[in-house]
């Protein structure tokens, strides 16, 4: 009675302890490991893949993705004394546009080269449709979901105000 009492007592403790909410709204909240997810059904579904091409996807997805957030950290740090130096009043020479040229034609091949390798990394267990499909996911994405918010927000035409219904 005792083991069962205990148990009992245990499950509801883990119950209480998962049921907690998590992060709160903002940057590294709830809010963005609920989109990862979303984002990982949607593709799943999407590239149409299977048990064994999804688990060798996942991995080099999120390697990618940090390989990707490492450049635009690079590239951020790149502008900061350029801002720092244009808020102060002080103009830019011709020495700093060419920096500025030349970082922006290497880091758009660093990007270009990061996403090839990614593509190509995936040649072994995804089909060439499934490839291509990997690539134009972000696009399409990002399409569907600024059209979501567009219907989501939009007020309708001016001349056609309906009464919302009430729901009590």
């Amino acid at each position: 009675m005792k083991k069962i009492a205990t148990l009992i007592t245990l499950t509801i403790t883990a119950g209480l302890l998962v049921a907690q909410p998590g992060m709160p709204k903002g940057p590294g909240g709830q809010y963005g490991e609920r989109m990862e997810m979303m984002m990982i059904w949607k593709l799943t579904d999407y590239l149409e893949l299977t048990e064994d091409q999804a688990e060798k996807l996942f991995p080099k997805i999120r390697a990618h993705q940090k390989e990707v957030r490492k450049l635009r950290q690079s590239e951020m740090e790149f502008w900061k004394p350029l801002k720092v130096k244009m808020e102060k009043g002080k103009s830019l020479s011709d020495k700093d546009m060419e920096k500025v040229i030349n970082h922006i034609a290497s880091m758009d091949t660093k990007k270009s080269k990061a996403r090839i390798d990614f593509v190509k990394g995936t040649d072994s267990f995804l089909s060439p449709t499934q490839q291509v499909k990997l690539l134009t996911f972000e696009g399409m994405m990002r399409k569907e979901t600024q059209q979501r918010i567009k219907d989501r927000y939009r007020p309708g035409p001016q001349g056609n105000k309906q009464k919302r219904k009430r729901r009590f």
